[in-house]
């Protein structure tokens, strides 16, 4: 069994990340159940909430001098599963909660319920899925192994998917469907790298796979799966043949929401990757 990490304990004020990635999936769930202009009022509601407890995360972060950490059920890794937040991932939050409000306030004029175009279905449909491609990306953020990142990516993408198809036409339906292959394919790779390394590892802790990883055929292997896979969803050339279209046909608001936040989530996850679960394997 791989060494315990040595922060093996919840850190004073690590409820604060499991809010940060369950505010804006609340919102869903209530947004869902009010439906209408309901979802409008809140996810205008959630927004400043959610800047809210992302600040005091950062300011927890910085009062410390040290890393949240919050272990789901008490079980410390590898048995369980522990949210971190360090400076990397305090600065997204702080910057993506930022963004989403900015948006928010952008869209409110375009996505009003009340409005003819582009209809009540699509402006309460775009709320619901802008609060839980937030709730994907906190959790990106502040996942601390590698298959959370995999359900957190996974999440982000079927929220994502629907913003580009918001007004029903053929060529965003297929603008969409490109991407929905091109984001499953990228997932594909990135889980058999994940299992590549879970084989010879025996965890997926980032912490753990830091101190236990070492340069070996199957860990480059597992590395290049994953960061083929990731660089899909990223959209990095020669990868990006799906996000032209994508952007082309959704909404301005939408497309604010694809190029600035739902492209980085998996950007952040190879830079995890590479220089906090790898770094003796990524080497200059």
């Amino acid at each position: 069994m791989p060494p315990v990490p040595e922060q093996a304990v919840t850190s004073a004020g690590g409820l604060l990340l499991v809010i940060a990635v369950l505010l804006p999936f609340v919102g869903v769930l209530i947004g869902i159940a009010l439906r209408g202009e309901h979802a409008r009022r809140v996810a205008l509601c959630t927004l400043p909430l959610g800047l809210v407890i992302a600040i005091a995360i950062a300011v927890t972060v910085l009062q410390s001098g040290a890393q949240l950490t919050y272990l789901l059920g008490g079980w410390a890794p590898p048995l369980g599963v522990a949210l971190r937040a360090d400076m990397a991932a305090v600065v997204m939050l702080v910057v993506v909660a930022v963004v989403v409000c900015g948006i928010g306030i952008y869209a409110c004029d375009d996505f009003n319920p009340a409005r003819e175009s582009p209809g009540p279905r699509a402006s309460s449909t775009f709320w619901l899925l802008l609060l839980a491609v937030w709730g994907s990306l906190n959790l990106v953020f502040v996942s601390g192994d590698l298959f959370t990142l995999y359900v957190a990516l996974e999440l982000l993408t079927f929220a994502g998917v629907p913003l580009v198809c918001l007004d029903g036409r053929g060529d965003t339906l297929r603008a969409a469907l490109r991407y929905l292959l091109f984001a499953l394919l990228g997932s594909l790779l990135y889980l058999l790298g994940a299992v590549l390394l879970y084989g010879a590892y025996g965890t997926l802790d980032i912490a753990l796979l830091r101190a236990a990883s070492v340069p070996e055929p199957v860990t480059w292997a597992a590395l290049a799966l994953a960061t083929t896979g990731l660089l899909a969803k990223t959209a990095l050339f020669p990868l990006h043949i799906w996000l032209p279209p994508a952007h082309a046909g959704a909404p301005a608001a939408a497309s604010a929401v694809l190029s600035a936040l739902v492209i980085k989530g998996s950007w952040f996850l190879l830079i995890r990757l590479w220089f906090d679960a790898l770094p003796g394997v990524v080497t200059f």
